[in-house]
């Protein structure tokens, strides 16, 4: 049973003694990227309440704060965690000066972030779950939340779970694995947002898991886990380099369209931001930032996507009022812009999908937009037909009225 725990201390702990890179590199036809909006193309208007005020987090964690500047340029509007060893302050200072919202440990003195609009949570330790050691973290968290609140009742508190960990432990019947998952909601309850980190080409993946290594779906199981438990907003990671190179067998680098589709996905199953895991910490040396340069690219222009669709994307995930159908393998979400139906389809598998349909009813437009690019879409009888590459995202605009 022990097989099964992912045995990797803190992420917040460890820096620098691990995180993520890259193996033996394969060819693959690129995707067509989806490209941010064109100048020509308004991002649609929210309608209704928006998490964060529309404000979708994309974020990055534990980098030196001589990266912040790289960090910016890629688009990323949010940082999570001090790495160790660095001066806090001083890591805290460049981050407000770059205009970035920030998530970490309290301050030195924790009174001094009361008030800081840009401080959006105080993060516990990462991974409580992780390596066998609930059982023992657990009434830690229980009185790090009491004190935190004493202090500072309106900040929130951000948890991180370790995917493979929750997605195993939460799914058994065994004794064992019960108990293990009778910690969750203790540790929810310390916490106001969500978090899980599970890597499908780069990563450790549990038994259940590892003969599905790429499967991008694989993110969506610890999110459906964690929903089943609270309501709470979510956020997930995303694999962004070769993270376990050499530590875990079959470990690889995404390709950008998985990377691309992997974000996309989280987006369906309804994440209030993400966060991009960019460090190598495999046998080949510790690296902040692995990133490789094709996954440079994707992710700057998928971040600008994502924060240009931020109001509606922060909206009701999946409005009653339009409904979405696809066939499998495509998956869709929807979320409800002021003047028209804002719909995500993922083709998650690694091959094609031709002459796709998609039915959506509760739009009256003729046709669907295609947001950064493509042609319009004829919409006949409620369904339009659409192509999709391997992991290809398509972003739909359809008019309500």
């Amino acid at each position: 049973m022990f097989g099964q725990l992912s045995m990797v201390l803190p992420f917040a702990i460890l820096l620098p003694i691990a995180m993520a890179g890259c193996s033996a590199e394969r060819v693959t036809t690129a995707a067509p990227a989806t490209p941010a909006l064109a100048a020509s193309e308004a991002p649609p208007a929210a309608a209704g309440p928006q998490f964060l005020g529309g404000f979708f987090v994309i974020g990055v964690i534990s980098q030196p704060l001589e990266s912040f500047d790289k960090w910016k340029q890629r688009g990323i509007n949010t940082l999570l965690e001090v790495p160790q060893h660095h001066d806090p302050d001083a890591w805290d200072r460049a981050a407000q000066a770059g205009g970035f919202r920030i998530i970490r440990r309290p301050a030195r003195n924790p009174r001094a972030d009361m008030g800081r609009k840009d401080v959006l949570a105080w993060s516990h330790w990462d991974e409580p779950d992780a390596a066998g050691r609930i059982s023992e973290w657990t009434p830690m968290f229980e009185r790090t939340y009491r004190e935190w609140r004493a202090i500072d009742p309106n900040r929130k508190i951000f948890i991180n779970f370790a995917g493979p960990d929750i997605s195993w432990f939460a799914t058994r019947t065994d004794e064992y694995s019960r108990h293990y998952a009778s910690h969750y909601p203790r540790l929810i309850a310390t916490a106001d947002w969500v978090a899980n980190d599970l890597y499908p080409s780069a990563g450790y993946l549990n038994q259940a898991h590892k003969a599905r290594r790429g499967d991008i779906t694989l993110i969506g199981e610890p999110i459906r886990v964690l929903r089943q438990m609270t309501d709470k907003p979510q956020f997930v990671f995303i694999e962004a380099s070769d993270i376990e190179r050499g530590n875990v067998p079959g470990a690889r680098r995404p390709t950008a369209p998985e990377m691309r589709a992997q974000i996309w996905y989280a987006v369906i199953q309804g994440v209030r931001g993400i966060f991009y895991f960019p460090a190598v910490v495999g046998t080949g040396g510790f690296q902040f930032d692995g990133v490789p340069p094709d996954l440079v690219a994707e992710m700057t222009r998928q971040n600008a996507l994502l924060a240009q669709l931020g109001p509606v994307l922060q909206g009701e995930v999946n409005p009653k009022s339009v409904r979405v159908e696809v066939a499998a393998p495509l998956e869709a979400g929807w979320r409800q812009a002021r003047d028209s139906a804002v719909v995500i389809v993922v083709n998650p598998r690694g091959e094609p999908v031709r002459g796709a349909q998609i039915r959506v009813t509760g739009v009256q437009s003729a046709s669907a937009t295609v947001l950064g690019g493509g042609a319009a879409l004829p919409i006949r009888d409620g369904v339009m037909t659409d192509n999709f590459e391997a992991h290809g995202v398509r972003i739909y605009r359809i008019g309500l009225r």
